[in-house]
């Protein structure tokens, strides 16, 4: 194993220790000291020190979810969270957009209708007190809405491990929001919250693995 690959098993072992104590603070509910944002950060190091080439756009993805998670520890600024995260599914959109076809355009529009229909009924008649938080959350729906489309179509079109990887990513990604909606808007249940959180920093990974087999 040379030294660069030694490096970068260091780096991901460090993603997986990290995602475990920031788990671990979650259960104990302590506010000041958040460790969410520290799993992202790892994924940023592994790329610069292992990849021969890093996109600039795959960076500042990465870097959106980092301020995203920073910001949104604070509850009261929930919504500048939310749309840092917003930013993050919008630069991913343009990624996968620049390697489409104009056939393909076509069947995307198709996709993007089904997914915006299922947002708009959760976003109506499931987050009942949206409260001043409704545009940002409108706004995470619309980014979440057409990146899921568009990665959807590029697997469908091309079926290679780095579109399954990140199309598996933006499908775990709503699969934690979906939970962590619920735990938000609703009563809180730790146990949700911690599911929400474990498949949201397998997510994460995910996405560094589609992005390390594509772009970088």
């Amino acid at each position: 194993m040379n030294k660069k690959e030694s490096l970068k098993n260091t780096i991901l072992l460090s993603y997986a220790l990290s995602s475990v104590l920031a788990i671990y603070m979650l259960i104990y509910h302590d506010q000041k000291y958040s460790f969410k944002t520290l799993p992202a950060i790892m994924l940023v190091v592994v790329s610069f020190f292992t990849q021969k080439k890093i996109d600039k756009r795959v960076l500042i993805f990465f870097l959106c979810l980092i301020a995203g998670d920073t910001v949104i520890v604070n509850f009261e600024n929930f919504k500048f969270g939310l749309y840092f995260h917003s930013l993050s599914f919008f630069i991913l959109s343009y990624l996968s957009w620049s390697f489409f076809k104009k056939k393909t355009r076509k069947e995307f529009i198709k996709h993007f209708i089904t997914f915006l229909i299922l947002f708009l009924i959760i976003f109506f008649f499931t987050i009942n007190d949206k409260g001043d938080a409704y545009s940002s959350i409108f706004t995470y729906g619309i980014s979440i809405c057409l990146a899921t489309s568009l990665l959807f179509t590029n697997y469908l079109k091309m079926m290679i491990p780095a579109n399954y990887m990140l199309f598996l990513a933006i499908a775990t990604r709503i699969v934690s929001d979906s939970i962590l909606t619920i735990v938000l808007f609703n009563e809180y249940n730790i146990y949700y919250s911690v599911i929400a959180h474990v498949i949201y920093f397998v997510s994460n990974y995910l996405f560094y693995k589609g992005f390390s087999l594509k772009y970088i």
